[in-house]
């Protein structure tokens, strides 16, 4: 059954409440969305955050909702007649990460699953919309019997304004514990060897990649200045003021990726990551383009885009992981930097490698940023964006986001460049 904006009815007429039904979410466009359901009491009123289920928190209390991710769709499983009775309401939401508008979106779709079968379907498009940053899809609720209603209406706002609506709000993170100190880096480069089976990078607008996604959390407290007596540890969505000081001493911003490189238990490839970015340029022209060891396009401190990516260890042996420098001195000159990463050899598996990322700024404290998700089959990690604050300095949030290509993390971050095949 087709479903239109303002369509109510009783699900008994359509399925069976008293089995599992599946509601999947899919969104197409080129920012970065959030899906969540979550469920409200008889007054409207989220009162009971564990019914708040999205990718961060993928299981209410007792399974009666769950959460996946498949091809690219949010996928809810919902148990309805397992629900406590003071949850009388579920409501499916999508909001957008970052830039963008629900008027851009390509499509929106939602379809209500049973048995394998699609019973309903609710196709909505960006002439839908207009500035809004987060919408209502549908509402399943319980009115003497198990009801669904279109709404597919938004909040500017984004996800916050959405939750005030239910009495709800976007938590601030909890300070994190200081970590354990990383090794410094080391400015010797590893050797390379040739591999004609990869994505590589050009230069200018073209960039090449290595085939494999995706996804972010709630939390985007405002960005706070980093303290100088310890590091500081982010946690996803999190952001962090950093400002470069005149210490005299080096003039260079370093981001440092370090993982764990053993072989497993019946040995084969020990797992490898490359360190990579994006960058966009501060100036007229607005210069975009990306520096990575695939397409020996190491990038240069000294000119555009004062960004070096400074050794590649394809031998695994090093213990200090790779390295990308900033010119320090010329940070008003870069707009925004995407530091990502890829799995180039090995399992795709990111709780082995135990991916720590960490950005030392002059006179500031570091700040770490821990690949700790760990559960994506995808080979390719966004991990934090650096944002030039006009104050000398630049903001740092932490992403850790999966993809399973770059041109995919290029669309979701506004990029728009060319990607083309490549090798070392």
């Amino acid at each position: 059954m087709r479903l239109e904006r303002g369509f109510r009815g009783k699900l008994t007429d359509y399925l069976d409440v008293n089995q599992p039904i599946q509601v999947r979410l899919s969104t197409a466009g080129s920012a970065v969305y959030d899906t969540c359901c979550f469920g409200v009491d008889s007054a409207e009123k989220l009162s009971d955050d564990r019914y708040m289920v999205f990718y961060n928190q993928p299981n209410s209390p007792n399974n009666e909702i769950s959460y996946s991710n498949q091809y690219n769709s949010a996928v809810y499983t919902v148990n309805l007649t397992r629900l406590p009775s003071n949850i009388a309401k579920l409501v499916f939401t999508v909001s957008i990460d970052g830039y963008g508008t629900m008027s851009q979106i390509q499509s929106h779709t939602i379809d209500i699953i049973q048995n394998g079968s699609t019973v309903m379907q609710l196709s909505l498009s960006g002439s839908d919309f207009q500035n809004e940053k987060a919408i209502i899809g549908i509402e399943i609720y319980n009115k003497t019997v198990w009801r669904v209603a279109v709404v597919a209406r938004g909040f500017f706002g984004g996800l916050g304004d959405l939750l005030k609506s239910f009495g709800g709000e976007i938590a601030d993170p909890q300070p994190a514990p200081p970590p354990a100190p990383v090794p410094p880096p080391q400015p010797a480069p590893a050797p390379f060897n040739n591999r004609s089976d990869r994505f590589s990078s050009a230069s200018g607008r073209t960039i090449n990649d290595s085939y494999r996604s995706s996804s972010s959390g709630f939390s985007s407290p405002p960005p706070q200045p980093a303290p100088s007596t310890r590091p500081v540890e982010l946690k996803k969505g999190q952001k962090v003021n950093l400002v470069k000081q005149n210490t005299g001493g080096s003039q260079e911003i370093i981001i440092n990726l370090n993982w764990h490189q053993s072989k497993g238990f019946f040995g084969g490839h020990a797992i490898d990551l490359d360190l990579e970015c994006l960058y966009e340029m501060n100036t007229w022209e607005g210069t975009k383009g990306g520096v990575q060891a695939i397409g020996r396009n190491f990038g240069s401190l000294y000119t555009e885009p004062y960004i070096m990516l400074d050794g590649d260890d394809r031998s695994g042996t090093s213990l200090d992981g790779e390295n990308l420098k900033i010119n320090a001195q010329m940070i008003s000159k870069i707009k925004r930097i995407l530091v990502y990463t890829s799995i180039y050899e090995g399992a795709t598996n990111w709780a082995a490698a135990n991916g720590v990322a960490t950005i030392k700024c002059p006179g500031n404290a570091d700040v770490v940023i821990r690949l700790d998700e760990g559960n994506s089959r995808y080979r390719i990690c966004a991990i934090a964006m650096l944002e030039y604050n006009g104050n000398n300095g630049f903001t740092v949030e932490k992403l850790e986001r999966y993809f399973e290509s770059k041109p995919e993390m290029d669309r979701a971050y506004n990029w728009g460049l060319q990607w083309t095949r490549g090798s070392k």
